[in-house]
């Protein structure tokens, strides 16, 4: 992904969810809220913070991170959430998601 490509697609996502509380668009909020309180685990943020550190120069980081992010989702709910739910080990890994794209953004930054 480019630097561009990187750059857009935050804007784009920033403008979307800000017009989505502006006009209180309960099914993306909603959503949004849900992605962010996952956010909030300790153990997704850190386990993307250092997947995507050290998988970075992969030839295909993206599934990479994707198939990872499923999987530390997958663990993190069944170790430290109890049962196996389907919604909150999707919001785990769109978290997993969000915490690699912003350490991309970061490092493109730079």
């Amino acid at each position: 992904m480019s630097k561009k490509t990187c750059f857009m697609i935050f804007v784009i996502a920033v403008i979307a969810i800000i017009a989505a509380f502006i006009l209180k668009i309960g099914a993306v909020t909603s959503e949004v809220e849900a992605v962010f309180a996952a956010m909030k685990n300790p153990y997704v943020a850190g386990a993307a913070v250092i997947l995507a550190l050290l998988l970075n120069k992969q030839k295909h980081y993206w599934l990479l991170m994707l198939g990872c992010a499923v999987i530390a989702a997958v663990v993190i709910q069944l170790v430290f959430g109890g049962a196996f739910a389907l919604w909150p080990i999707a919001y785990k890994a769109i978290a997993f998601m969000v915490y690699v794209y912003l350490i991309a953004l970061i490092r493109f930054m730079w």
